[in-house]
């Protein structure tokens, strides 16, 4: 069977993260990927994972700046389906390689743009590495988090204090105040998913409307989206059950010390696991009531002290043995935290594919990603090991000369048809619960998809939250109890109506349900049916699984809370587990989508938070028995990866400093001149064998004057910083720059929260644009009109609820 993107030519011209994240997953599926080198190597290189990222591609080096280079760039342009491209705005066209010049020679050519911040003015020209936008957009300070949560900050009425402090026997990363630098490159990972997602609809698209179009997305975007539970501001915030307190700066997220490392144990009640290690010996718990979520149902003050109280017992027993104990309940929560490389050699990881064995051409066999979505019918095939840079420069060159003067008139774009968004015209039936699989649906429904949202009453007290409006917008909601023979049936209707469904149950649950796969296709053959897990489709398929302990099994929070160098686990805003999972589902739909067109069949599509965790840490590798390879990891502290990549407190605030070439090194030094004549970093071996002193000179010299002072003379002399903003999210929604674009929306409809301030578009297309779907649901408040549609009479549904087999919206 051919891949499924056989034939696809990818020109990749991107730096940093973001895009050669993308287009190493459109290699893993058959496209021909040409790396662009450029003649000067990304001076972001030493922190990036070019040895994963670069597999399967071809490449090139080219010299753009040179006529007859971009002569013959612009000849594999003319015949390429996509291209991906991060310069700085304008850049492209200085190059004579812009969107407009090349679509002239190429109308069905897939540009995808991936920026710092757009063109926004006050943003756009400032440095894009990962943590700089991070401080830059209040992100450093987000993943700390706020007394009383972010919805509080935002309008100003967060406390300064907590009434209650987290105990330091349950506490999770760095002791000390202020904003958090993580190894997670978070706002490149996320935008790596939007450009993929982007690009997979327009080539979807391209085979309706007949043309390519432009595709853009930032970092910026990417930091607005992974906020988009916390970064709310409703009229009325104060309304029972909106605000969850899970986002408060103090919540540890069930990390815990055992006797030989730390677990995490989310959503499991402390008592459960109290009473578990009660004796001399470990034993599941006679009285099922402690195992019930509902007696986890506490206020965060009341958690923090269960856990403290629990720490002794915690601590009597190793990981492993929790582990056990809690897949012999089969309803407790509870997985190790463990290091990238431990995760690389999850025996399970490596059956799934998730991870995969490649031939390394310097360092022989390596551990690495696999692949981090799953398509039923089109399997990734990794055909070869990241080649050396420039490799295939010749060769290339070749096939571009062997071009020149064989180009064929290209017509002008088509501006007949027209699409209402890049999903337009598919229907979407989502059963899926909590966050995962309602954010795929929702990603989806604001790129033009129909969603029909299908809930029991159960999850009636979710649906009001903060957490459910964020992944909910854009759909309609419908009331249905799937276990009754009525509710059945129904279901059975909108299935067979459906081009999608999507579900993140667990398998069993599934079955039960008659929503597994084999029940469903048999209903509808052409049926794309998408489930996200927590872990992968093996062992651990049966237990329950959550953001938090998926990453706590990929590594991410191992690599986020600086153990390696002794300091404690950390989860927070960057993690983006169950986001990362909605993305990876959703970039597998539109693929599957795709590929139906050509096939004319439908497939499984599934996704897992353990993946979306191992594409946090896409940069490590390993050899299949674990050796851990020198990388930059980050200090216990949680301040950097380096003394020029980290975070540094100055007299009244934060700064977070990314120094890494000669240039702005030279510029370091004329903001720190006592740097200029130490021997000690006169080189950048010196520096690196130096880093600690380095690190020591700088922390002295900021300490002494204002952030603002030292922001000027670093920007001015050409040193990349920024201070780290603890404000950002207070003026988002007042952002005229970001409201035109919109980036971030105002909706309403929704009487419980009145007007409400969300996140917008993550994902802008030229030609297929969409508007951002309109407020959160309420209460089953489509139930009657889909009903109607699926041919109910009003008598026949009111019958249906009296039964309890619908549920509908409150008159």
């Amino acid at each position: 069977m051919t891949n499924l993107f056989s034939g696809l030519k990818v020109l990749d011209l991107s730096g940093g993260v973001a895009g050669r994240v993308a287009t190493m997953m459109l290699a893993d599926r058959g496209a021909d990927v040409i790396q662009v080198e450029p003649q000067r190597p990304d001076p972001f290189q030493a922190l990036d994972g070019g040895r994963v990222w670069g597999r399967g591609k071809r490449s090139a080096e080219f010299d753009l700046e040179r006529s007859d280079e971009l002569g013959l760039f612009l000849e594999l342009a003319a015949r390429a389906d996509v291209l991906v491209e991060s310069f700085a705005p304008g850049r492209t066209a200085e190059l004579g390689i812009d969107f407009e010049t090349l679509r002239q020679r190429n109308p069905r050519l897939v540009y995808c743009s991936i920026t710092g911040y757009g063109d926004c003015p006050q943003h756009a020209g400032r440095p894009s590495y990962d943590q700089l936008v991070a401080a830059r957009t209040g992100l450093q300070w987000e993943a700390r988090g706020w007394y009383g949560g972010p919805m509080d900050h935002i309008k100003g009425c967060d406390r300064p204090s907590a009434d209650f402090d987290v105990p330091d026997d349950v506490r999770i990363g760095a002791d000390r105040d202020g904003p958090i630098f993580t190894a997670t490159p978070a706002p490149s990972v996320v935008a790596a998913y939007s450009a993929l997602l982007g690009v997979s609809a327009a080539l979807r698209a391209r085979d309706i409307i007949g043309r390519g179009q432009k595709v853009e997305t930032s970092m910026l975007q990417a930091v607005i989206m992974m906020n988009c539970a916390g970064w709310q501001r409703p009229e009325k915030s104060d309304i029972p059950g909106y605000k969850l307190d899970v986002q408060d700066r103090r919540q540890t997220w069930g990390i815990v010390r055992a006797a030989d490392g730390y677990m995490c144990m989310w959503v499991s009640p402390p008592r459960w696991f109290a009473a578990a290690g009660a004796g001399d010996a470990l034993v599941v718990p006679a009285d099922k009531s402690l195992g019930s979520m509902r007696s986890n149902m506490m206020p965060i003050e009341q958690r923090l002290k269960a856990l403290s109280d629990t720490a002794s017992i915690f601590r009597k027993f190793k990981v492993e043995d929790w582990v056990r104990i809690a897949a012999e309940d089969g309803d407790i929560s509870c997985q190790p935290v463990r290091t990238p490389e431990q995760a690389l050699c999850d025996p399970a990881l490596l059956a799934e594919g998730s991870v995969i064995e490649v031939d390394d051409l310097e360092l022989g066999r390596l551990r690495q990603i696999g692949a981090p979505y799953r398509l039923g019918d089109r399997p990734i095939d990794v055909r070869w090991a990241a080649p050396e840079r420039g490799a295939h420069t010749k060769a290339v060159k070749a096939e571009a000369a062997a071009l020149l003067g064989k180009s064929e008139p290209q017509s002008p774009p088509s501006v007949g048809a027209r699409l209402d968004g890049p999903m337009a015209g598919v229907r979407i039936i989502d059963f899926g619960a909590a966050v995962a699989g309602p954010w795929a649906t929702q990603l989806l429904a604001d790129m033009g998809a129909e969603v029909i949202k299908v809930d029991p009453a159960r999850q009636a007290f979710w649906m009001v939250t903060h957490m459910a409006m964020a992944v909910n917008r854009s759909k309609r909601w419908i009331g249905l109890d799937a276990k009754t023979a009525s509710g059945a049936e129904i279901a059975s209707a909108l299935v067979r109506s459906a081009d999608v469904v999507m579900l993140n149950l667990r398998p069993q649950a599934a079955a039960k349900l008659g929503l597994d796969y084999e029940s469903l296709s048999r209903l509808n053959p052409k049926l794309i049916y998408c489930a996200t897990r927590g872990h992968e489709d093996g062992p651990r398929s049966l237990l329950p699984g959550n953001d938090q302990t998926g990453n706590a099994l990929g590594g991410a929070e191992w690599e986020d809370g600086g153990c390696s160098n002794g300091g404690r686990p950390w989860f927070g805003t960057t993690s983006n587990g169950d986001l990362g999972n909605g993305y990876l589902a959703a970039i597998g739909i539109v693929q599957a989508l795709y590929d139906r067109e050509r096939t004319g069949r439908g497939q499984t599509v599934d996704a897992s938070i353990v993946n979306a965790s191992l594409v946090n840490s896409a940069r490590v590798f390993t050899t299949p028995d674990g050796r851990c390879f020198d990388r930059p990891k980050l200090d216990a502290d949680q301040t950097g990866l380096s003394a020029l990549y980290r975070l540094y407190r100055c007299a009244d605030d934060w700064l977070c400093l990314g120094v890494f070439s000669e240039t702005e090194w030279g510029g370091l030094t004329d903001a720190v001149p006592q740097l200029a004549d130490d021997p000690r970093f006169s080189t950048a071996a010196r520096r690196a064998a130096n880093d600690e002193a380095l690190s020591l000179v700088l922390r002295e010299a900021f300490a002494t004057e204002s952030a603002h002072h030292w922001f000027d003379r670093l920007d001015g002399a050409g040193a990349p910083c920024e201070i780290c903003s603890s404000t950002f999210s207070q003026t988002l929604f007042d952002d005229p720059d970001l409201i035109a674009r919109k980036w971030v929306v105002r909706r309403e409809g929704n009487p419980n929260t009145g007007p409400i301030d969300m996140f917008g578009r993550g994902i802008d297309f030229s030609d297929t644009p969409c508007e951002p779907g309109g407020a959160p649901p309420q209460l089953w408040s489509h139930t009657r009109d889909v009903l109607r549609e699926l041919g109910y009479s009003d008598a026949q549904i009111d019958r249906l609820a009296a039964e309890g087999a619908v549920i509908l919206a409150a008159s």
